[in-house]
């Protein structure tokens, strides 16, 4: 039985600055090139620096999901393929465990967050909004993980006691990654469900296997209407008896009569929370299983990108000068609150990481300068060169 209510404020922990920017590429370099110091034609090698990123991040990301795809051939329950190799145990052991390390690192990629145990058990414990009574059915699950990116708050409005309207706030989790794992017994396969707009309070209902059950004051509700057209059919029942055999059977009808009203009453408040839970799940669901690895992947080709072309935007802003770390990651981040209204955290690092990685940007001690835009379009250019070799047939 779950509490009627329960205050949130026990998950602070979902209170924190994110590190996902939920702005489009597009639009993040429409905003960049609104600039004064570009000309028409810088403008158009700008965009040229935007594809051409996009292009490198979805060749790296492509080659990422395939292996993901072939990994998780064994353990795919929408599998509709034949001929596939049998795999021994050490083998499945370790296609699995290839799939679990893919998909963390694409979820860190894309800033997604996983509620530990202890966190996930605090948010099993609220009240769903809307009242249905769940439980979480773990039994057949020997591995169950959530992950979760963005957090905001939304007023609801629900009925109590069927006499008044509350409204209250609401947390919300924009994106919901669920990744689970069948016991052994149970065909050990593993499961991935995207959702969205998840409440706090409705985790449950994402979980793989649920039982539902009707609020308690619906229970009794139903419950005390059947008692008393029970009770009150019962006494006519015992008096009918003594009077006459004609009274004795209408009084019993109508007891048959008000059993029956009971058991629609019943499955119809049954099918009315039914109704709710699926429609939870209709609207809020976004992919399964391979369609939510391969979302997975776009979002971390379009992160990385946004990443590495707002700070070599930056860099580029100070070209002359150059910038420390600490430095990009201020400006990052105040640019990004004044031109959208929206404060994130910057992985700097990484995004430095990513443009040494192309080899567009240098160090001088503290300090990092990033080559001038021809000179780095040049050499994104040169590096599709070396992504494919094959054997030289000639002499």
């Amino acid at each position: 039985m779950f509490p009627f209510h329960q205050s949130t404020a026990e998950l602070d922990f979902l209170e924190r600055r994110e590190y996902f920017l939920p702005i489009r590429v597009d639009v993040l370099l429409d905003r960049m090139l609104r600039s004064p110091r570009f000309s028409e034609r810088e403008k158009a090698a700008w965009e040229t620096l935007r594809t051409m990123l996009l292009e490198r991040f979805h060749y790296d990301y492509h080659r990422r999901l395939l292996e993901l795809k072939n990994d998780f051939v064994p353990f795919d329950p929408d599998r509709d393929t034949i001929r596939e190799p049998d795999f021994s145990a050490a083998e499945l052991d370790e296609k699995r465990l290839r799939v679990y390390q893919a998909v963390q690192n694409l979820l860190e990629i894309g800033n997604y967050t996983e509620l530990l145990p202890e966190q996930l058990g605090e948010c099993l414990k609220l009240q769903p909004v809307g009242g249905l009574s769940v439980h979480v059915d773990t039994d057949e699950f020997e591995e169950f993980h959530v992950y979760y990116r963005g957090v905001r708050k939304q007023e609801e409005t629900e009925r109590l006691l069927f006499l008044w309207n509350r409204t209250r706030l609401v947390t919300l989790l924009n994106r919901v990654f669920v990744l689970a794992r069948f016991r052994e017994k149970h065909g050990g396969r593993l499961i991935a469900k995207m959702f969205k707009e998840v409440p706090v309070e409705n985790i449950k209902m994402i979980a793989p296997k649920v039982k539902l059950g009707m609020p308690i004051f619906d229970r009794l509700k139903i419950g005390g209407t059947v008692l008393s057209s029970l009770a009150t059919t019962l006494y006519k029942l015992f008096v009918a008896v003594t009077l006459s055999p004609i009274l004795f059977a209408i009084v019993l009808g109508a007891l048959v009569i008000a059993t029956i009203k009971g058991i629609f009453s019943f499955l119809g408040s049954k099918t009315k929370y039914l109704h709710v839970f699926s429609s939870n799940l209709y609207y809020r669901s976004l992919s399964n299983n391979l369609a939510a690895f391969t979302a997975l992947v776009d979002a971390a080709e379009e992160q990385e990108t946004k990443e590495t072309l707002l700070a070599y935007y930056l860099l580029d802003s100070h070209r002359d000068t150059g910038l420390t770390l600490e430095e990009l990651n201020r400006e990052a981040e105040q640019w990004v609150e004044k031109e959208f209204d929206f404060r994130f955290r910057f992985e700097v690092d990484d995004a430095v990481r990513k443009l040494r990685e192309k080899e567009i940007v240098r160090c001088d001690g503290d300090v990092y300068r990033v080559y001038d835009l021809p000179e780095t379009l040049r050499r994104l250019d040169e590096t599709w060169d070396g992504f494919h070799s094959f054997p030289n047939e000639e002499g």
